[in-house]
C-alpha cells in the first residue's frame, strides 16, 4: 500500500492522458497511454502522426510536446517520478542540447523526478488597446487556414471602419536556419511598428504553438495582444501561454468547425464575433 501511495494510480494517469490527448486534438497527432508502473510512479506514453492529415505541420514539435505533457502530468500526478514518450517522428534533442542518435532509443523521451514546484507566471493580460481610431493594428496570419484569412478580412473591414490602420503579416511556421532567422527578424520588425497584435489561427498543435508564440512576442513588449483559437485548442493555448510565463494571454474563441464552413458562413461568423474580438483586446469604438 505504501508503494501505491507514493506512486501513481493507472486510473488517474489514464484520465489525465485522455485530457491531454483531447487538448492536443486528433488533427495534431495521437497521444496514448502505453503502460503505468503504479509502484514506482513511471508512465510510458506514445505519440503518433499516423492519423494526422498534415503531418509535422500540425503537431507540436517533439521538445514542446514533452514540455506540455510533463507540465500537465506533473501538476496532476504528484506521485509521478518518470515519463517516457515514444515519439514516432524525427529524433529529438536531449536535455543538454546534444542531438540524440538515430535508432529506437532516439524516440524515447525520459523525464526524471518531475516533482518541482510550478512557477505561476505573470497573470497580467497586458494593456487594453482603448479607442481604435488612429491605432495601428497588426494582424498575424498563416499559410494553413483559409478560414482565418476570411475571418480577419471581415475584422479588418470593421477595424478600418472604426478608424484603425491595419497591416498584415503572414507566418510560414517551422522554418529553420538562416531562412527562419530572417523571417523572425521580419516579424519582430512588424510587431515593432504596430500598437496591438492579433495572432492566429490556433487550430492544430503546431499552429497553436506558433500563434501563441507570436502573440507572446507582442505581449512581452507591452502591447495589447490577442490570439484567435478554435474551441478544441483553447486548453492547449492556455497551457502554452502558462508554460511561457504569461497565463493571462488574451484569447478570442472561434468554433471548432470554422474550416469546414462555407466562406459565407465563415464571414458571417466573423462579423458576429467582432464585438468579442474588441472585448478580448480591450478596444473601444468611438
Amino acid at each position: 500500500m505504501t508503494g501505491l501511495v507514493q506512486g501513481v494510480r493507472r486510473a488517474s494517469v489514464a484520465r489525465t492522458v485522455a485530457e491531454l490527448a483531447a487538448m492536443l486534438g486528433s488533427e495534431g497527432g495521437t497521444l496514448a497511454l502505453s503502460a503505468v508502473d503504479e509502484r514506482t510512479g513511471t508512465v510510458d506514453l506514445s505519440f503518433s502522426l499516423d492519423d494526422a492529415d498534415c503531418g509535422d505541420n500540425c503537431a507540436l514539435p517533439p521538445d514542446q510536446l514533452r514540455q506540455v505533457v510533463e507540465t500537465r502530468l506533473r501538476s496532476a500526478l504528484p506521485g509521478l517520478t518518470a515519463v517516457r514518450i515514444d515519439d514516432s517522428r524525427r529524433p529529438v534533442r536531449a536535455g543538454d542540447g546534444a542531438a540524440v542518435p538515430a535508432g529506437p532509443e532516439a524516440r524515447s523521451i525520459t523525464v526524471l523526478d518531475p516533482t518541482g514546484g510550478v512557477v505561476p507566471g505573470d497573470p497580467d493580460p497586458g494593456p487594453d488597446l482603448g479607442p481604435l481610431r488612429g491605432r495601428r493594428i497588426g494582424v498575424r496570419i498563416d499559410v494553413l487556414w483559409q478560414a482565418w484569412d476570411q475571418t480577419v478580412d471581415e475584422w479588418i473591414a470593421e477595424l478600418e471602419r472604426a478608424g484603425a490602420i491595419v497591416t498584415t503579416w503572414r507566418r510560414a511556421q517551422g522554418l529553420k536556419g538562416a531562412e527562419g532567422e530572417s523571417k523572425q527578424a521580419e516579424y519582430d520588425a512588424f510587431v515593432g511598428g504596430v500598437d496591438a497584435v492579433i495572432s492566429g489561427l490556433a487550430n492544430c498543435g503546431s499552429c497553436t504553438s506558433w500563434s501563441v508564440r507570436d502573440g507572446l512576442n507582442a505581449l512581452n513588449r507591452g502591447l495589447p495582444a490577442v490570439v484567435g483559437v478554435t474551441e478544441h485548442f483553447v486548453g492547449l493555448a492556455r497551457t502554452l501561454a502558462a508554460d511561457n510565463g504569461r497565463p493571462g494571454l488574451r484569447l478570442v474563441e472561434l468554433p471548432a468547425s470554422l474550416n469546414t464552413l462555407t466562406e459565407e458562413q465563415v464571414r458571417a461568423h466573423a462579423r458576429a464575433s467582432f464585438p468579442a474580438l474588441l472585448d478580448a483586446i480591450g478596444a473601444v469604438v468611438r
